[in-house]
């Protein structure tokens, strides 16, 4: 396990992958589909109306602190290309990974690697169908998730005034999680901490609401997910539904509350954490106020923050005050 994987090749690398996935593939798949796995493209069933796709990149020096394993970066390439599906309302199917490696990497570290891709792909129910290995100076994993859906699609232009505001989880915690990283001495209980670093390390999905969801598309007008902080995904809905504010409540905020520690160590406000750093992985969605009602027994993982206007603007009310959201977040390419 200590070779360099430069000592293997691509097409040993490659042999070595698919024997781990065939030996996690049902028994009972389809003869033509599993042999198309190992050709230069894959089959796919599709008995829906729609196909969606979405591809995502993750660059070792942007997106995996020093701390993640290699378990954890395949983990993470998986949530984040499986999470652009499911925040359409759609049922991922399958995945491809491509992975630049550098030469220098020992094949202990490839099979963590590949472990932490082949467990996500179990946990949420997709197959990795393909992908491609080259070498580079640091790690860079590419995927591309393949969905189904019907017509119960959701896409993020269809808002209307005085729809409800929510998010189906904790928001800030990956924030400041990377801030516990580079300063663990602060006065918080050890399981919280674990806690909260892990989101940061061990990013996961919210797969349970996700289904629950999809019984009820009629409910939902918008969706989207949070990967680039709650302001900025809040930005993305303004620009694509003309005449659409946005009011989001402070105190309907759902965060673990060692996060006011955190950020007062680090002489940070907390809306930095909630509202401008992102990585939650979380669903940001619109709803029918009527109609979630009817159905809000259901859905007691879901936290309503806010409610949509038609003032084309992004607020926040915090202690009876009104202030303007500032769209802000990380951005690539941009200094």
């Amino acid at each position: 396990m200590n070779r360099k994987i430069s000592q293997l090749g691509e097409n040993e690398l490659i042999r070595i992958l698919l024997d781990k996935r065939d030996s996690l593939l049902d028994d009972d798949m389809d003869s033509l589909l599993f042999e198309s796995y190992h050709d230069d493209a894959a089959l796919i069933e599709n008995d829906s109306k729609y196909t969606v796709l979405s591809s995502d990149m993750l660059i070792e020096h942007s997106h995996f602190p020093s701390e993640m394993s290699y378990f954890q970066m395949g983990c993470k390439i998986v949530t984040v290309n499986v999470s652009d599906i499911i925040s359409c309302n759609a049922t991922c199917t399958s995945i491809l990974i491509s992975m630049a490696l550098p030469p220098e990497l020992t094949l202990g570290q490839y099979m963590q690697l590949t472990d932490g891709i082949l467990y996500k792909c179990r946990e949420y129910d997709v197959r990795l169908i393909g992908g491609d290995i080259n070498e580079n100076s640091e790690v860079i994993l590419s995927g591309t998730a393949i969905g189904v859906i019907d017509n119960n699609v959701k896409l993020q232009n269809n808002i209307q005034e005085g729809n409800l505001i929510a998010v189906t989880g904790n928001l800030g915690s990956p924030a400041a999680g990377l801030d516990l990283l580079n300063n663990d001495n602060m006065d918080i209980p050890d399981k919280e901490k674990k806690s909260i670093i892990n989101s940061i390390l061990e990013p996961n999905l919210p797969m349970d609401i996700s289904q629950t969801l999809k019984k009820y598309p009629e409910m939902i007008t918008g969706m989207t997910d949070i990967t680039d902080g709650l302001a900025v995904e809040l930005g993305h809905l303004s620009d694509k539904n003309k005449n659409i504010g946005f009011e989001i409540y402070f105190d309907k905020l759902p965060y673990n509350s060692y996060l006011n520690v955190i950020a007062e160590d680090n002489n940070k406000d907390i809306l930095d954490y909630l509202l401008h750093f992102g990585e939650e992985f979380e669903l940001l969605l619109t709803l029918d106020e009527d109609l979630y009602e009817k159905y809000e027994s259901e859905f007691e993982k879901l936290f309503i923050i806010g409610r949509t206007t038609n003032t084309d603007n992004i607020i926040l009310i915090k202690d009876n005050d009104k202030e303007f959201i500032k769209v802000k977040g990380y951005e690539h390419l941009k200094g």
